[in-house]
């Protein structure tokens, strides 16, 4: 366990058009996230639907500084990501910052194998 970690977060609630959960998630996974990977200081960052809720969403990535998020934020990527995904929202997303005071690691770190779909 990492205690007084300087990581940062940030979680993006994201509602999609009903009927439209399919085409977000082709976009996000073949437009947005082969970029958006490769911002200075990303660390990780997880895509997460609602159960229950299908047009539901939410991202959690996680940087390695305020600083280095704040950075893409203020860079315009991120509004150019959005603005990619925009026709298919019901509204403008919301994000919420979080410092990330403590986090641990399970014992199985592998990445999550695709589904097939």
């Amino acid at each position: 366990m990492q205690e007084n970690s300087s990581r940062f977060a940030r979680f993006v609630s994201i509602r999609v058009r009903p009927g439209k959960e399919k085409e977000f998630a082709k976009i996000l996974e073949e437009k947005i996230l082969p970029s958006a990977v490769k911002e200075a200081g990303l660390r990780r960052v997880y895509v997460l639907r609602t159960l229950g809720s299908p047009s539901e969403f939410v991202t959690f990535s996680l940087w390695d500084s305020e600083k280095e998020a704040e950075e893409y934020a203020d860079s315009g990527r991120y509004r150019t990501y959005v603005s990619k995904i925009s026709e298919l929202l019901e509204e403008e997303p919301t994000v919420s910052r979080f410092a990330v005071d403590i986090h641990a690691l399970g014992q199985s770190v592998k990445p999550l194998r695709k589904k097939g779909r």
